[in-house]
């Protein structure tokens, strides 16, 4: 097994995902993401640009193994990326997981639409 495939693995059980949640995130089949995870194919960059969101890292540190734990969280001053996974994420509905998967996929600039269209569509509605 290559080194990606070996942190790609490391990356998704730290951030308790199953390889289905991650595949369907990034809008491919499971067994696709099951070939980077044993080292059969290599992500694109765009794939590992999404999976280094997704992780809440970043490409260098899903290439280079980290000198320590600590740096593999990208620590960004940015309070929308800020997202720390744990076992409580599995308890939340198909659908649920689905949305939040999606937008930690998104930029901050998609983020600050996505707030401001809630926040207009639940305004309207009262």
């Amino acid at each position: 097994m290559s080194e990606l495939a070996e942190r790609l693995k490391y990356f998704r059980k730290k951030s308790h995902l199953t390889q289905k949640q991650v595949a369907s995130a990034l809008g491919m089949d499971r067994s696709t993401y099951s070939y980077y995870e044993t080292g059969a194919t290599r992500p694109k960059l765009h794939t590992l640009q999404s999976l280094a969101r997704l992780y809440n890292t970043n490409v260098d540190l899903l290439l280079n193994s980290p000198h320590t734990e600590d740096e593999t969280v990208l620590n960004s001053p940015d309070p929308f990326e800020k997202w720390y996974m744990d076992d409580k994420f599995n308890q939340l509905s198909d659908f649920e997981q689905a949305v939040l998967l999606r937008v930690r996929l998104m930029n901050v600039d998609e983020k600050k639409k996505l707030l401001e269209y809630l926040d207009k569509t639940f305004d309207s509605q009262q």
